[in-house]
């Protein structure tokens, strides 16, 4: 039986690339982002359905959510990847954009798995799969409010995992390092942000993180990996010395143009 795949964020960069090789593996793929255009374009292309959807708002998302189980199906695997937010110090974020940023990829997560959860509970299968970046294993000096949303979705991942404990669901995450994608064309200044430790973990190309995606939902559906294997090497001891990581994020980092400390 085909398997049926929601991704989140697919009409570009990652989520494109994650749609185009979940198709190949021989899933059917929904696709959800805000351009209809775009994910109609894609659609057509993977032989996949599009729904275009605001997934910052809960009301939306759950109507979209019905919608999808009514006419394609409880999903397998529902990759949440949707993301925004600039890379931005403390006083350079207004009140308005700390929610936007919290909004996406956090709140969008909840959104849809709050949507699909009950249907996937009932049938007692499923996996649920989170897109995230470094900056929640390691923050870096310039993108507080980022952080801490992709703080809030590790968090997410981890306390649903255990939520979900001894049912069917299982719960997983990527952490890939840089990707060369849209979001930084899109922002430029956030590459600056970027600390120059990077330079030891490597960076990908979206279809280098589909491709490790893929082997995750295949493998290690139910743990937090990270690629390339530069970063795999590299995340656990961020972990286990998160004092001396922070010290060499902050040491590489931005600094503020200004005299003082």
């Amino acid at each position: 039986m085909t398997q049926l795949a929601v991704v989140t964020g697919a009409s570009s960069g990652i989520g494109e690339a994650i749609a185009r090789r979940l198709a190949r593996d021989g899933m059917k793929v929904v696709l959800l982002a805000r351009r209809a255009e775009r994910l109609q374009a894609l659609a057509a292309e993977i032989d996949g359905v599009a729904y275009a959807v605001d997934l910052s708002d809960g009301d939306a998302t759950a109507t979209v959510c019905r919608r999808i189980l009514a006419e394609q199906g409880v999903p397998d695997v529902v990759v949440n990847n949707a993301g925004a937010g600039r890379f931005t110090s403390i006083e350079e974020t207004s009140n308005a954009e700390a929610h936007e940023q919290m909004a996406l990829p956090y709140f969008a997560a909840f959104h849809i798995t709050r949507g699909f959860i009950e249907p996937m509970l009932a049938r007692d299968s499923g996996i649920i799969f989170q897109i995230n970046s470094p900056v929640s294993v390691v923050p870096w000096p310039g993108a507080v409010g980022y952080a801490a949303a992709r703080f809030a979705l590790r968090g997410f991942t981890e306390a649903l995992r255990q939520d979900l404990w001894r049912t069917g669901i299982d719960v997983g995450s990527l952490t890939p390092t840089r990707v060369h994608s849209d979001y930084f064309d899109a922002n430029p200044d956030s590459v600056t942000r970027v600390p120059k430790v990077e330079a030891l973990v490597g960076t990908m190309t979206p279809k280098q993180v589909a491709d490790a995606v893929a082997m995750c939902l295949r493998h290690k559906p139910n743990r937090d990996s990270h690629a390339p294997w530069r970063w795999a090497l590299f995340a656990p001891f961020a972990r286990a010395f998160p004092g001396a990581l922070a010290w060499l994020f902050r040491a590489t980092g931005h600094r503020r143009s200004r005299s003082g400390r």
